[in-house]
């Protein structure tokens, strides 16, 4: 009997000392997942998704290898186009790994771009269904992105893939989404980059021009981040815009000659709304200051004009081997790919 009852009060003495220790040990846990120092727990759902196999792995402390062998199944998916049991292989990778930027980067990627582009021009379906499936699966992928960045707050990299998937212009654009997420981000975690890309974003907003000025005028005044070309050709357009004079050519982009250099491949970017003001008037004097020949000249055409053949060659662009009607190319896409070169190998023979 003497045995049974110690043995009791020692366990009696272990359940009270658990009891008591279950708040500090909680308050533990919930510190060290929050410095990421361990996974939340696994849901109820991807319990079931997972199967008993791979659940006791992860149970027993081996998710990433379960994580990495689902990616690997994942990529079958990506091969066989089918996006709706890509998406759910995703959706258990980062709840087993929600820490790994790449499950996140790449899951949101083949749904809001590589399924987007499939379907608009997978074969057998109506155009009303074609746009509807578009639709869901660009938004699809937006909002696993939101859920990544709403998981990890503290890594800067997927405001910032975040803020450029809404801000391309090869998909459905929201840039007042994309500016107020690289503006989070950048509160968050004060990487320039992020400063540079909100101002960068305001700037194709034409109603928040005057903020995009004071934000870039903020970078400029900042220190070495006004090196970048992006942030020099916005500040010039900017500064034109105001109406202001206080910066030089020289002044932005360190010579008249480096400015004939950068401006056109900027110039070639209004399709993605980027201010050009003063861009026209400051390129015909700086082509003309150089002695730029005119089919060099990257105002030769509208950066959209379209054309049937090559204006240097005279040569069409053949024929489109399914429709059979005859191919065109942009100006832009034209002038972006030789001339371009002749262009800047013709500013160095005049700056020697």
């Amino acid at each position: 009997m003497k045995f049974l009852r110690n043995l009791f009060f020692v366990l009696l003495a272990i359940v009270v000392t658990g009891f008591a220790r279950r708040p500090l040990d909680d308050r533990l846990v919930k510190s060290m997942q929050e410095r990421n120092l361990l996974p939340p727990p696994i849901s109820l759902d991807t319990r079931e998704e997972l199967g008993q196999t791979s659940l006791a792995i992860a149970l027993g402390g081996l998710r990433p290898l379960v994580a990495a062998m689902l990616n690997i199944k994942a990529h079958t998916y990506w091969e066989e186009q089918d996006w709706y049991e890509l998406e759910q292989s995703y959706k258990t990778i980062v709840a087993l790994q929600p820490r790994v930027r790449y499950y996140w980067e790449i899951g949101s990627w083949h749904l809001y771009s590589n399924a987007y582009a499939d379907y608009a021009d997978k074969p057998g379906l109506s155009e009303g269904l074609r746009r509807l499936r578009q639709k869901e699966f660009f938004e699809k992928g937006i909002a696993f992105l939101e859920r990544g960045v709403e998981q990890n707050p503290r890594d800067w990299r997927l405001y910032h893939l975040l803020g450029s998937a809404l801000s391309s212009n090869h998909r459905p654009q929201n840039l007042e989404r994309a500016a107020e997420c690289f503006e989070r981000g950048y509160a968050e975690s004060g990487v320039p980059r992020l400063h540079r890309f909100h101002a960068y974003c305001l700037s194709r907003i034409p109603t928040r021009k005057p903020e995009a000025w004071k934000a870039v005028h903020e970078i400029w005044n900042g220190g070495e981040h006004h090196r970048k070309p992006t942030t020099q050709t916005v500040f010039f357009a900017l500064q034109s815009w105001a109406g202001e004079t206080d910066y030089s050519l020289e002044d932005i982009f360190g010579s008249r000659r480096r400015a004939a250099a950068q401006l056109p491949d900027y110039w070639f970017r209004q399709v993605e709304g980027f201010p050009m003001d003063g861009m026209a008037d400051t390129l015909t004097r700086l082509c003309k200051e150089f002695g730029v020949p005119r089919n060099l000249n990257p105002l030769r055409y509208p950066p959209e004009h379209v054309l049937e053949q090559n204006p240097f060659t005279k040569q069409p662009f053949g024929t489109h081997p399914l429709t059979g009607e005859p191919r065109t190319r942009t100006w832009r896409n034209i002038w972006m790919n030789k001339p371009r070169d002749a262009y800047l190998h013709h500013l160095r023979k005049k700056g020697s």
